[in-house]
């Protein structure tokens, strides 16, 4: 197997079994036109021009917008999240691959609790788990076996590690964004305020790379892997809620050449988008049952004699051949 195969497999692994990624808004959300607006924002009617990126006042005007929404969201303890993900590699030593990764779910920050349904397509095979993480333990529901497996608390605390902060943490991820700098643009629209930014400088490599910390396993690559990355374009919005200033919905575009063998560059553009809704307001997360009345998963997650189809391996969930484990996960 390549490195790209590698990286391909390890990737899949961290957003089917981490959790990481979302596609629909769960209920009490924004309408379904806002959040086609949000997914397109040239689609939106703006209130006001958006300021020259190369403005300094304007960046100052879009950081105090981000700086709002973080001490907004440090104080919300639940709230439902979505993520999506799509990626397309292309060229160089990769093979030709699609990837997307859908989760809608439920986050509460302390303790640290989720409840997700993550859904995946990997060159058009699709898999689907439920995974509920609490303290200690992480459930995994496979829908083609209709049971539940359980992880060790071991196995839990490296998944634990791996979430993204725009799960986890959102003002953590909107401080990643106050990293932008003067390249932040700000507007009023549709009673909305909308931070961007519009770029490839330094600033925006850094940015990335927060995000391919998840996206790419980018942590456990080669160094020469990581410094090959050249950036082509990225373009960043968030929408908050204009007079609570909430985060509600974030959207990343990237485009970008990495070298997986030296000098045959490959072509990765990537979507990286998600929301947040019910801020506060979402029921308890609660572990069903039969979840909690699950074995242990055993053998194995990683252990290549384990009996294929077997939930207690986690081989048999479709779209998922040739994952190698858990190693790794220092990312998402």
């Amino acid at each position: 197997m390549t490195r790209a195969s590698n990286r391909r497999s390890l990737f899949i692994l961290v957003y089917v079994f981490a959790a990481a990624l979302a596609l629909a808004a769960c209920s009490g959300g924004d309408s379904p036109a806002e959040k086609s607006a949000a997914a397109s924002p040239a689609a939106e009617q703006r209130e006001t021009a958006v300021a020259s990126s190369s403005d300094p006042e304007a960046g100052s005007d879009a950081a105090a917008l981000i700086g709002q929404a973080r001490a907004a969201m440090a104080d919300v303890g639940r709230y439902a999240f979505t993520l999506h993900l799509v990626q397309k590699l292309s060229g160089g030593a990769a093979a030709d691959s699609v990837f997307e990764v859908t989760n809608a779910g439920k986050a509460e920050r302390s303790p640290l609790k989720l409840d997700q349904t993550i859904d995946s397509v990997q060159d058009g095979e699709r898999s689907s788990l439920r995974a509920i993480l609490v303290p200690d333990a992480y459930y995994v529901y496979d829908p083609s076996f209709e049971e539940w497996g359980k992880l060790s608390s071991e196995q839990a605390a490296d998944i634990a590690r791996t979430l993204s902060d725009y799960q986890i943490d959102p003002a953590a991820a909107l401080a990643s964004a106050a990293s932008l700098g003067t390249g932040l643009s700000s507007a009023r629209e549709g009673g909305h305020d909308v931070v961007r930014y519009e770029g490839k400088g330094p600033e925006a490599l850094a940015f990335l790379k927060h995000i391919l910390e998840g996206t790419l396993d980018l942590g456990s690559m080669d160094e020469a892997v990581q410094r090959s990355i050249a950036l082509k374009s990225l373009s960043v919005s968030f929408k908050l809620d204009a007079v609570t200033h909430l985060p509600l919905a974030y959207r990343v575009d990237s485009v970008m050449t990495i070298e997986y063998e030296p000098g045959a560059p490959s072509e990765l553009s990537q979507i990286f988008e998600g929301t947040y809704a019910k801020h506060g307001a979402t029921e308890a997360i609660a572990v069903p049952k039969a979840a909690l009345e699950a074995p242990e998963l055993d053998p194995p997650i990683d252990d290549p004699e384990a009996t294929e189809g077997d939930l207690g391996t986690l081989d048999g969930v479709d779209g998922l051949d040739g994952l190698d484990g858990l190693e790794g996960l220092d990312s998402y």
